[in-house]
């Protein structure tokens, strides 16, 4: 079953050419409870980035790509696969006033000619939609210093709200392609999964978080003119479970820090390398940052 060419819809914010528009849109999102918690606990995980080499991968309309400028990280990079979304990162950052601290590549994959060592790597939301999700991470990993560390999001199968509505959608509806709340994604992961596919690629996990717990969006009572109705109060349940064993492992949405192999000894100067791939892959990636 060929996955490959799934687009969003031309009214996402993600296809707008109008960057102001583009991220209202895309912070709105980010505001909402689940992407609150999420975006908390990822903040949690990528830990103190002062004086780091950062590299947003699948950046969005660039919230992390921000949030490590104003950390005061080393270097900065945003890749995506979309100009317009690249556009929305760059006007976010120079409404932040940290457009100078920022670089930004557009690239359909994980650039080839980027082979610096960063000290972080972020992926939120991005290994769900790529066909070779194994060689992106075994790319990931050759950017990485030596115990660096990748910081991941994606959707849970073993997760309460799979059950629910996963069975809802795929067995009385009959979407046997239904991968979630996202029309593009391709799979879904379990903790099991996703740690057999970063080991694979010479990465450990070594913690993890998990969103949605309980689910609190929920279908929208009959006359109703919401599209659901959002019990967000719930998300408390997140906040005190979602960093504890087992439940770290059970939400809709798993965050998982990896760090990895010691076995990479090399480092290699990143702003000429950049610049490389800034000419091969014209400025500004491309998978859903939710």
């Amino acid at each position: 079953m060929d996955h490959e060419g799934k687009e969003y819809p031309r009214n996402h914010w993600i296809r707008s050419d109008d960057a102001p528009r583009a991220l209202d849109a895309y912070l709105e999102q980010q505001g909402k409870a689940y992407s609150r918690v999420k975006n908390d606990f990822v903040t949690e995980l990528l830990g103190n980035l002062s004086g780091k080499r950062f590299l947003d991968y699948g950046c969005g309309g660039g919230m992390f790509t921000v949030y490590a400028a104003r950390q005061g990280a080393a270097e900065v990079v945003g890749v995506d696969a979309l100009e317009s979304v690249l556009n929305t990162a760059r006007y976010f950052a120079a409404r932040e006033g940290v457009l100078s601290a920022c670089s930004f590549i557009r690239s359909d994959s994980f650039p080839k000619t980027l082979t610096p060592r960063f000290d972080v790597v972020l992926m939120k939301d991005v290994i769900e939609h790529v066909p070779e999700d194994g060689d992106l991470l075994r790319r990931a990993a050759a950017a990485l210093v030596p115990g660096g560390v990748l910081v991941l999001s994606t959707q849970n199968s073993l997760s309460l709200n799979f059950l629910i509505q996963g069975t809802y959608r795929r067995h009385v509806l009959g979407e046997k392609e239904w991968f979630g709340w996202d029309e593009t994604h391709l799979r879904f992961y379990t903790p099991i999964s996703l740690s057999s596919a970063l080991r694979g690629a010479g990465f450990e996990p070594v913690a993890w978080r998990s969103a949605y717990i309980i689910p609190y969006r929920l279908p929208r009572l009959p006359g109703s003119k919401r599209q659901f109705l959002r019990i967000d109060a719930l998300s408390w349940i997140d906040r005190a479970l979602g960093g504890m064993f087992p439940y770290n492992r059970l939400g809709w949405n798993i965050i998982v820090k990896a760090q990895s192999s010691e076995l990479v000894k090399q480092r290699v100067p990143l702003w000429p390398l950049v610049a490389e791939g800034a000419s091969e892959f014209p400025l500004a990636p491309g998978a859903e940052h939710a």
